[in-house]
């Protein structure tokens, strides 16, 4: 299910976020849990996610799924906050007008806000293949990841497609 996390950084991170196309942003706790698939080498580590009933009822704004295998790239913290901040920079179809140190600042402060010590250690998935949803298959440019805090059981669904 839906799980609502009121953040100021992270309604200035979104909006930021919204320049460069429409947004999904969605996170989700699950009873029981679910995780990703204990195997990292699976090719399908998200698919316990993907194919979770209230998965499909939450993230209906990314339409339907693709049942193929997800092609996709691991990265801890560092690694997301580094691709958020390229996320910003670079923009959707049209350059962005946001300054490095204003995107640094967001990203770093987002997930400091939402995802706070001592539940910072995050495991994200990000998919290299837009293909894996209607919503970014349908686009030009399109950036999704999954990012899964262990320790809450908390899913960050967060996925930016520009279709101009």
């Amino acid at each position: 299910m839906k799980f609502d996390i009121d953040k100021p950084e992270l309604d200035k991170f979104i909006g930021t976020l919204g320049q460069c196309g429409e947004v999904v942003s969605n996170f989700m706790k699950f009873s029981p849990t679910v995780m990703p698939a204990q195997e990292f080498a699976s090719s399908a580590p998200l698919a316990d996610l993907l194919h979770h009933p209230e998965f499909r009822v939450d993230a209906i704004e990314l339409g339907e799924i693709s049942a193929d295998p997800i092609h996709y790239s691991t990265l801890n913290r560092w690694e997301f906050e580094g691709s958020l901040v390229g996320i910003l920079l670079q923009g959707g179809c049209f350059r962005n007008s946001t300054s490095e140190d204003e995107a640094r600042k967001l990203a770093g402060d987002v997930l400091s806000a939402v995802f706070p010590k001592p539940f910072d250690d995050l495991l994200v998935f990000r998919l290299d293949d837009p293909s894996w949803s209607e919503f970014t298959d349908a686009a030009t440019v399109s950036h999704s990841y999954f990012a899964w805090q262990g320790a809450r059981g908390l899913w960050w669904v967060l996925s930016v497609a520009d279709t101009d």
